[in-house]
């Protein structure tokens, strides 16, 4: 008490201002995954509505050149949540549910450990999917509560995750029946990443399953409740929250009152229950008094899949052209954030780990390289550019560098990936250049007459991934 006391005078004496438990910024984080860049009526598409959204983007930023750091979603999750390449923290492809499954490891520092600093109080309420060992869950990686599925929705149950004594089953199923499906995972896991259970996640809170297999209908409504008793339990202390909804991943599911809401498919009938639950998350906050303190950030994991829409971009989730890495993305904080803007500046989620940092007072970590920008000036008007001028890109489930996008120029070696839906042509592989403000789309190739600006690109990309693994042999 009396180291804090000298501190506030020392501040008062140097005209400094220190802020309260109630003055910090609380943070919240909504994270869908697969979602494409057109898939919110703000970004044009006319197969929905998402008025919580759009409202959201009329009173905050919306980012059009919004990047995530991976086409798919384990790496695009570490980078989120550490501010790092998911190369350099060792998450560069989807982790599965098999035994002895790798995760993030916990020597790195994720956003909820960094507000540790300020006494936070963190959730995770979601999709995790950075390692289902108990050591690797959210409970040991700064976040004080968890309720969601610990991987994507259509894998299945693994071994060695603790079950509740008063789990719930669904569908027919006993105790005897789910040690049965840990059995065959267990088997079936050896022979590759994918088994025949799929569909069929735990659902879990702390570290425990409390139930299986997991009712996804009632999901999305179930972890809006968990977000709005987080916001309501802790509206006297500065919080942050990471809502990581599991839709419109495949398979997709639909609360009852959304099916058939959209009038097009269920994918977009999942992003419209979204969209309802962005509303509740606002709706908590304003009636507890704390929408004028808190900052909120929407966006996806990475691109759409086979059911949505990265238009006017190329590509898709698994890729490197725009479409893969590409999303949509909104900031919103009275006060903190400029109102009505629409940007083109190049920014990433990347950034969110620096920015929070400076948002809430905490100095960022020594000892270890950060791939993100703080971006609170931009953030606030005070600069009309964004301090990143770069985006690099890696192969989805690799650590091969693909591609880097300096400014308008983008340079790929491989934007497509290989894959059972997807036979490569001569063309696909083909190195390309492209001007992304003349050529959005990606559709024509100007290397052969920007030859000098492809070498430059090309130098620069082999440098910073040379850097980068000068930096994990290190380790």
């Amino acid at each position: 008490m009396k180291y804090r006391i000298q501190i506030f005078i020392f501040c008062c004496f140097l005209g400094l201002k220190t802020l309260s438990a109630q003055e910090q910024p609380n943070f919240i984080v909504i994270f869908t995954d697969d979602q494409g860049y057109e898939d919110l009526s703000c970004f044009g598409s006319n197969k929905l509505k998402t008025p919580n959204i759009d409202k959201m983007a009329n009173e905050g930023m919306k980012l059009t050149s919004f990047y995530v750091a991976s086409s798919v979603c384990s790496p695009s999750r570490a980078a989120l949540l550490t501010g790092r390449m998911p190369k350099r923290v060792g998450v560069p492809g989807v982790l599965f549910p098999k035994k002895n499954e790798k995760g993030l490891s916990t020597e790195e520092i994720t956003i909820a450990e960094l507000l540790k600093e300020k006494n936070y109080a963190t959730a995770l309420v979601g999709k995790w999917h950075l390692g289902h060992d108990k050591k690797y869950l959210p409970l040991n990686q700064g976040f004080d509560s968890y309720f969601g599925i610990p991987y994507s929705n259509n894998m299945s149950i693994a071994s060695g995750i603790d079950i509740s004594p008063n789990i719930v089953f669904n569908d027919g199923y006993t105790l005897e029946k789910m040690h049965s499906d840990i059995s065959r995972v267990e088997v079936e896991s050896k022979k590759g990443p994918k088994n025949a259970l799929k569909n069929k996640p735990p659902l879990m809170r702390g570290n425990q399953i409390v139930e299986y297999p997991t009712n996804q209908t009632t999901l999305t409504e179930r972890y809006t409740n968990e977000a709005v008793s987080f916001i309501q339990k802790n509206k006297e202390k500065p919080f942050f929250l990471y809502l990581a909804h599991s839709f419109p991943h495949v398979p997709i599911f639909v609360g009852d009152k959304f099916k058939g809401s959209s009038g097009t498919t269920p994918y977009y009938d999942a992003v419209q229950e979204i969209d309802w639950s962005v509303g509740e998350v606002f709706k908590a906050l304003k009636e507890n008094g704390l929408d004028k303190n808190t900052i909120v950030i929407f966006t996806s994991d990475n691109g759409p899949n086979s059911h949505g829409s990265a238009k006017p971009l190329k590509g898709r989730k698994f890729d490197t052209y725009e479409g893969g890495q590409r999303v949509p993305a909104v900031f919103w904080a009275p006060n903190k954030i400029k109102q009505g803007v629409v940007s083109d500046e190049i920014v990433s989620s990347l950034d969110i780990f620096p920015t929070i940092a400076k948002y809430a007072g905490i100095s960022m970590p020594k000892g270890r390289v950060f791939d993100g920008y703080d971006i609170s000036k931009f953030l606030k008007g005070k600069s009309k550019k964004s301090p990143r001028k770069e985006m690099y890109f890696y192969g989805s489930n690799s650590t091969k560098i693909d591609g880097v996008r300096v400014g308008d120029w983008k340079y790929v070696i491989n934007g497509y990936r290989k894959t059972s839906w997807r036979k490569l042509t001569k063309e696909d592989t083909k190195i390309k250049l492209f001007n992304l403000k003349e050529n959005k789309s990606e559709a024509e190739n100007v290397i052969d007459s920007n030859a000098k600006k492809a070498k430059q690109l090309l130098k620069q990309m082999t440098r910073y991934d040379a850097n980068l693994e000068k930096d994990i042999s290190k380790k």
